[in-house]
């Protein structure tokens, strides 16, 4: 599978908000590390994987920033029930065509 922008934004749109995961986790290297430095927060491929699965979050709106054959910079919309819909920003890098690492930040409405 080729990887760019609208590729992995699509997978993650299937895994988060219709729990359709298979593509995302093919997408992923097996030492992926998904991270928020902010709150020292690190899942590894599973965790991400297993996340996707329960969480109730909804993801939309993707923009890419920038690519090219080793990052993806973009932004995306999240919705949570009860919660704030918050703007999320993250980096994505890859290594022979998969996803090795995914950092981001989430912001909420002011």
């Amino acid at each position: 599978m080729s990887m760019n922008f609208k590729t992995y934004s699509d997978l993650w749109i299937k895994a988060v908000n219709d729990k359709e995961t298979k593509g995302l986790s093919d997408a992923l290297s097996d030492d992926f590390v998904w991270c928020n430095d902010r709150f020292n927060w690190v899942a590894n491929k599973q965790e991400t994987i297993d996340w996707c699965s329960g969480t109730n979050l909804l993801g939309f709106d993707f923009a890419m920033y920038y690519e090219n054959e080793e990052v993806m910079v973009g932004i995306h919309t999240a919705t949570e029930p009860d919660v704030a819909e918050s703007s999320v920003m993250f980096i994505a890098k890859m290594k022979g065509g998969q996803v090795i690492s995914h950092h981001y930040i989430r912001e909420y409405d002011r």
